[in-house]
């Protein structure tokens, strides 16, 4: 029989206090489906202490709350500790069978499972969560450490696989320790957004130590507050990952709508149904900006990951540092996971951001091409003759504008500005001979400018012409003064 003595399960458990900008609802909410994971004598005291903006790791119990049962076929012992991790909250329940000197078969980690999971109201995180395995092993031992471990994970997880799910094995105070893993994304097609963060992701992590003796699983008692704050890195890192793509899916969809109001735009402006094409660009407009928050939101996932990943490896630095104070351990088990976000989270939101924000020029500037050519239409409708359309770029590429120009009876001229990425002819323009009144643009935007022109317009197609500062003037009609 594989057999292990005082079988303990520890979850340690994560869920979101707060993010950034939440409201006071938000706040109450996650604070609600904390409290429904402990004992509701719990609740009048857990957060009395919790009253700061920022704090990195705060206990939230003056003392661990026990608890011990007496049923059967084990009889069951352990605690709750719940804390502040700056904007999440974290529980470690812990729960062992209270017989600390007669191995236990490894099938008892479903019941202990069963236990913790009554005790949680089955109630999920909303983070992420880890279970962590651990006892010491009769002497004499027959088994190897590995089986009897994969006997423990067996009971945990019936439906695991070890072989796939293995990350690595090393050494712990002397003590075999495994990491198991198993992680994938359930981003379904649909544009419904997730209600829970277990609806978009499936994440199952595993930790088993299995030590040499009593005295070596006592001295691992002052490290449990070192894995809380590990693993809540860990699991914040891949909550951001799945969130960025999350967004990307969103982001793909509504692109697909972007085209659909460029069609829309297209078919209006050749028969030139105004009012339908000035509410298609206003749609279009609204589909913009929110694409542009989605991206925003995007990119800060990834400083988000960035953020816990250092996190990450700081902690795993400090446990490694403190545990071969005593005997020389190998914890490189856990290095995979940072070369996984490194290589392959971290590289893959900054490619999904470059390529989404290659979609967001092309459309707007396909929009306010359009945008302009209303207004010339319009222009021309209330009687200001068109004097000339052209578009043009100063100083760089980046500053391309649409420049559309109408002259009014006043002799003041009416300046459209618009983005634009055309470019077909140069024609110049002296700056000095625009005496501006007032002037207002922005990207995305198009804002009408008045400005004084002198009869004196310098056009050439030299450059020798002009000895004043100049505009580089690109045409994007054929018409001319």
């Amino acid at each position: 029989m594989n057999g292990i003595i005082y079988p303990t399960l520890d979850l340690f458990l994560y869920d979101l206090r707060n993010s950034v900008g939440a409201a006071q609802e938000e706040l109450q909410t996650n604070l609600d489906l904390f409290l429904k994971k402990l004992p509701e004598d719990l609740h009048e005291v857990l957060f009395q202490q919790d009253t700061v903006f920022e704090d990195d790791y705060l206990e939230l119990l003056p003392k661990i709350k026990e608890f011990q049962t007496n049923g059967e076929p084990y009889p069951f012992q352990g605690y709750y500790y719940p804390v502040r991790l700056n904007d999440l909250y974290g529980l470690l329940l812990d729960c062992s069978i209270n017989n600390q000197t007669e191995a236990q078969p490894t099938a008892s980690f479903k019941e202990l499972k069963a236990e913790i999971e009554e005790r949680l109201n089955h109630q999920s995180a909303t983070i992420g969560q880890t279970w962590m395995i651990s006892g010491w092993l009769p002497q004499p031992n027959p088994n190897p450490p590995e089986k009897i471990a994969q006997a423990c994970y067996k009971a945990l997880m019936p439906s695991s696989n070890w072989e796939r799910d293995l990350e690595g094995q090393g050494q712990f105070l002397g003590a075999t320790i495994f990491e198991l893993s198993h992680y994938r994304l359930l981003i379904p097609e649909e544009t419904a957004s997730p209600t829970t963060i277990q609806s978009v992701q499936e994440n199952q992590h595993v930790i088993i130590i299995l030590y040499p003796d009593r005295a070596t699983a006592e001295k691992s008692a002052q490290f449990y507050h070192h894995w809380l704050r590990l693993f809540s890195y860990r699991h914040k890192i891949l909550w951001a990952y799945a969130r960025s793509q999350f967004l990307k899916r969103t982001m793909k969809n509504r692109s697909t709508d972007l085209d659909q109001h460029r069609q829309s735009i297209s078919q209006n402006q050749t028969n030139y149904r105004e009012n339908k094409l000035r509410d298609t660009l206003v749609r279009a407009q609204d589909s913009i900006k929110n694409y542009t928050i989605e991206l925003y939101q995007l990119e800060f996932q990834g400083g988000i990951i960035e953020i816990n990943l250092s996190n990450y490896e700081k902690r795993l630095g400090t446990i490694n540092e403190r545990s071969q104070a005593t005997v020389a351990d190998n914890l490189s088990c856990f290095d995979k996971f940072i070369k996984l976000v490194t290589d392959k989270y971290l590289l893959q939101i900054a490619k999904d951001a470059e390529n989404l924000k290659r979609i967001l020029k092309l459309q707007e500037d396909t929009i306010n091409v359009v945008r302009s050519r209303v207004e010339v239409e319009k222009a021309q409708r209330d009687g200001s003759p068109v004097v000339r359309v052209i578009s043009f770029i100063y100083k760089s590429a980046e500053d391309s504008l649409a420049l559309v120009l109408s002259r009014s009876d006043s002799g003041e001229s009416r300046l459209l500005i618009a983005s634009i990425s055309t470019l077909e002819f140069i024609v110049f323009f002296d700056i000095k001979k625009l005496n501006w009144i007032n002037s207002h643009t922005s990207r995305g935007a198009a804002h009408v400018i008045t400005a004084r022109l002198s009869p004196k317009i310098a056009r050439s197609n030299s450059r020798s012409a002009l000895s004043s500062r100049r505009l580089y003037l690109r045409s994007s009609e054929n018409t001319s003064y």
